[in-house]
């Protein structure tokens, strides 16, 4: 990590220096010097960061006011003899070198300080006439009245950097992803490189025009790669699978998807888009490219032509004028035997034709390291001397195409590709250099060609093998991949006994290898000397039906290498030891040969500690049953998935933690890789009382284009649930996935309710009672695994008190009642008493009528007395009523009243 930060500081550090550069503008001068001028100079100096902990890297720019006058982007004087001194906190001075300044005047290097305290930095110009030295080779020197002018010495202000025990700190770094992630990515993500390597095509997979990452083989060290069958979409190419009526149901019924000699799928992926040739029937009618969203399967645009691609290229320019990639898809010549034609470069984000390169050769493609194509190939008539080797560039190619216009040369800090135009191949070759045709004097009989590249090494080989000639013999020499300077060779390496068929493996590590068909064994030679560094092994398992063939994958330091016998081998390059074999197994009757045969023309990919290899055979009839796809783990051989689909055209392209593919049983492209998902959950919308069980719901679906909506289906089930849903197989008794459940109170307290697991709709419950009164927030989480990417809902659920605390204000409403009826009870004796009263005063008037009756008018007034006594008796007893009806009504209601 530390050397990425660093790696990243100077990257930093360079571009600062651009940036300040392409600031400085050049004044014209339009009189000549006569007598030359003395023109001053300013030093300037810059150190940073300031300050900065013992141990960590500074960087030190440093420039003069004054352009080299003669400068013109690659071409004239630059300034000379400019040094940087630094002088430590113990006293003693070091020199930082002395530098050479770039096209605008300035330079910069790095100081690494090893104790804390204060350290002085200081530039100094020497002063320099202009020599007029390093012309443009069409337009001589720039600004060529200023030779013989003198600039004169100059010495910066110093500059005090402090070091201290405490590391400043970097800029954080965003971790790689643990969840669905799209493109682009933003520029922040600088980890990120690890898991998004592109898939370029720089090779041809078996008779393909393009599929293999780069002309080592199908390695991608940059980028996930699928733990499980899940596939994410598919894309019909064309007709395909069962013919179906009057054909039967004979394995030879089956539309055309197999052939290996003219392969239907090539696979090219950049950016997160996937493009490929469509051959819907035939290879004589290509229905044009498709460029594709990788996670989607979406087609982004599309293109009518014949032409098929070839590969992709990301090209990364940086210039004081320009910085940043750009992205492109090339047709060139290919074929089983190369052939020279036109080269032809698209817009990769429109597949528009943007130029041509006519006469172009055909070439063992290698990407440099600022993604500019590197063609090597061998020029000479067959067996005859004069034969050369030749490095050409795609980007020297471009730039210079236009000698007459210096603004589009290779040093003219700008690129851009003219539209249109026809560019003459041999612009771009960098070197030529002849190759020996002899061994001690004795010609070769067939002209060295190029075999592998790996590191700096181009291992050459002229072999007789096939074509008539003997086999099991082979000259071999080695030249640098830089200049072409031979390196050894040419040796004699013939194979004992003669007669074999000895086929090239992997060259990598320093080691290059040969395996000889008949007797199945693999040799070791160093790649520096062309000696013997072991062997022979003979690889492990293997039966009869291995002669036909192998093929192989250099990872990690390995051979992984495969055989029409059905059998897998890891070998150690360094040392030839074995370091795990596997087996298809027997297939009964179900083929011809006795176990699932691995095609050898069909190129395996190695990615994330994986190998994929798929089952199947050269061709139908017949496309027999059962071939799969194989995933299988690259440190120990054991299988990790495997899922139905035949392959013999393609090796499987992996880029961003997808891989495509093309299953000839549907003639359908599959991309295999994690799926995004949808959990949802639900609980009741009504509060619940205290010490009630709830029922949490939801479910956990599959999101995935080509599947979206079914349920989600748990790793261990995965093959055959894919089986079910794309191969239209039986539907498996299959098991669901995880979702933990947690409850959040109203404090934020997140309490652990338990784990449900979905069943074979995606639905699942759970059971909970509630510990507490309040409102909870559930959180339903599905995890995520192999197959699918996590994903997570929420609800809500109310809880009332509990019953038996309701009950004390039932009581007191009860007892109230009660006292209200007591009340009444009360009251009606009272009125009880005044009824007796009032029958005693009629009694007693009733006396007093018979004993006044002879008197009538004391009679008179006493029954005006008695009607004033009854009229008040009357309104007493109303009175009395009404509050008995009032005590009942309040009693009934406070009894009947609904409880809230």
């Amino acid at each position: 990590m530390k050397n990425q930060k660093n790696k990243k500081l100077a990257t930093i550090a360079l571009i600062l220096t651009l940036t300040i550069a392409a600031t400085i503008v050049i004044l014209p001068i339009t009189q000549a010097h006569d007598p030359a001028w003395t023109v001053p100079t300013w030093a300037f100096l810059n150190v940073t960061p300031n300050p900065i902990g013992d141990g960590q890297m500074v960087f030190v720019n440093f420039w003069l006011d004054k352009v080299p006058p003669t400068a013109n982007s690659a071409y004239g004087d630059r300034w000379e003899g400019m040094e940087v001194t630094v002088t430590k906190p113990d006293g003693n001075t070091q020199s930082l070198g002395i530098f050479k300044s770039d096209a605008v005047g300035g330079a910069w290097t790095t100081f690494t300080p090893d104790r804390v305290g204060e350290y002085t930095f200081v530039f100094k110009f020497p002063g320099q006439t202009i020599a007029g030295s390093n012309s443009h080779p069409i337009f001589g020197s720039s600004s060529p009245e200023t030779i013989g002018d003198y600039y004169s010495p100059s010495t910066s202000a110093p500059v005090v950097l402090t070091v201290q025990e405490e590391w400043i700190e970097y800029e954080p770094s965003v971790p790689l992803p643990t969840n669905y992630w799209t493109r682009p990515i933003p520029s922040l993500n600088g980890e990120w490189y690890q898991i998004s390597g592109n898939w370029l095509g720089l090779a041809a997979s078996t008779f393909a025009a393009t599929g293999m990452y780069n002309s080592s083989g199908n390695f991608n060290p940059y980028t996930k790669a699928p733990n499980t069958a899940h596939v994410v979409w598919t894309k019909t190419l064309g007709f395909g699978g069962l013919i179906g009526g009057e054909f039967g149901n004979s394995q030879t019924a089956n539309y055309y998807s197999t052939s290996q000699y003219e392969p239907k799928f090539a696979p090219i992926i950049i950016n997160g888009v996937l493009y490929y040739t469509e051959y819907v029937g035939a290879s004589t009618y290509p229905a044009g490219w498709q460029a594709v969203d990788l996670r989607t399967g979406e087609t982004i645009w599309t293109k009518d032509t014949t032409a098929p691609l070839s590969c992709g290229q990301t090209y990364n320019y940086i210039s004081p004028n320009q910085y940043g990639a750009l992205a492109y898809l090339w047709t060139m010549p290919s074929g089983f035997f190369g052939a020279g034609g036109p080269w032809t470069m698209y817009d990769a984000n429109t597949g528009d034709e943007i130029l041509t390169i006519e006469n172009g050769q055909s070439v063992r493609l290698v990407e440099a390291t600022d993604g500019s194509l590197l063609g090597y190939y061998v020029n000479s008539t067959w067996g005859q001397p004069g034969a050369t080797i030749t490095m050409w560039n795609s980007s020297k190619c471009i730039l210079d195409s236009t000698p007459a216009n210096p603004f589009y040369q290779e040093s003219s800090w700008m690129w851009r590709p003219t539209v249109g135009a026809t560019i003459d191949f041999d612009i771009g070759v960098e070197w030529s250099v002849p190759i020996p045709t002899e061994i001690n004097g004795v010609p070769i009989g067939a002209t060295l060609g190029v075999s592998k590249i790996s590191g700096d090494v181009i291992l050459l080989t002229a072999s007789t093998a096939g074509f008539g000639f003997n086999t099991g013999w082979q000259a071999e020499a080695a030249v640098s991949k830089t200049t072409g300077q031979l390196l050894w060779g040419p040796i004699n390496r013939t194979i004992d006994p003669a007669h074999v068929a000895m086929e090239m493996g992997p060259a990598m590590d320093g080691i290059y290898t040969s395996y000889v068909r008949e007797s199945m064994e693999w040799t070791g030679y160093s790649l520096a000397t062309g000696n013997k560094v072991w062997g022979p092994v003979k690889s492990t398992e293997s039966n009869s039906w291995a002669y036909y063939g192998i093929n192989y994958v250099g990872a990690y330091g390995n051979i992984y290498a495969w055989d029409y016998g059905g059998t897998v081998n890891c070998i150690d390059i360094k040392t030839g030891d074995i370091e795990w074999s596997w087996s298809t197994g027997s297939s009964g009757y179900e083929t011809p040969y006795g176990i699932w045969p691995l095609w050898t023309f069909s190129v395996g990919t190695v990615a994330d500690n994986k190998l994929y290899v798929p089952e199947g055979h050269m061709y139908s009839p017949p496309l027999f049953h059962g071939a799969k796809q194989l995933c299988i783990d690259a440190t120990n051989g054991h299988l990790i998935w495997s899922m139905l689909a035949f392959d013999t055209t393609s090796a499987p392209a992996i880029a961003d933690g997808y891989m495509v593919t093309l299953n000839a049983y549907d003639n359908r492209i599959y991309c295999w890789g994690k799926g995004q998902t949808l959990t949802t959950v639900s609980a009741p919308q009504t509060g619940v009382p205290k010490g009630s069980s709830v029922v949490i719901s939801g479910t956990v679906t599959d999101q995935s284009p080509g599947a979206k909506g079914t349920p989600a289906i748990c790793d261990a089930d995965m093959s055959t649930w894919m089986e079910y849903i794309y191969v239209q197989q039986p539907m498996p008794n299959a098991r669901g996935v995880d979702v933990v459940l947690d409850a959040m109170d109203a404090n934020g307290e997140i309490t652990r309710i338990g784990t449900a697991t979905t069943d074979m709709s995606g639905f699942y419950s759970f059971m909970w009672n509630p510990p507490a009164e309040g409102k909870y927030t559930i959180l339903a989480t599905f995890e995520g695994t192999e197959s699918y990417f996590s994903s997570y809902s929420e609800t809500a659920v109310g809880v009332d008190p509990a019953a038996d605390e309701m009950l004390t204000p039932l009581e007191n409403s009860v007892s109230g009642v009660e006292g209200s009826v007591t009340a009444v009870e009360g009251s009606v004796s009272d009125l009880d008493s005044s009824v007796s009263a009032v029958e005693g005063s009629v009694s007693g008037l009733e006396t007093s009528v018979d004993n006044v009756a002879s008197s009538v008018s004391g009679l008179e007034d006493s029954v005006g007395t008695l009607e004033s006594s009854m009229s008040n008796l009357s309104t007493y007893l109303i009175a009395i009523l009404a509050l008995v009806i009032v005590a009942i009504v309040v009693a009934l209601y406070s009894v009947l009243k609904p409880r809230k």
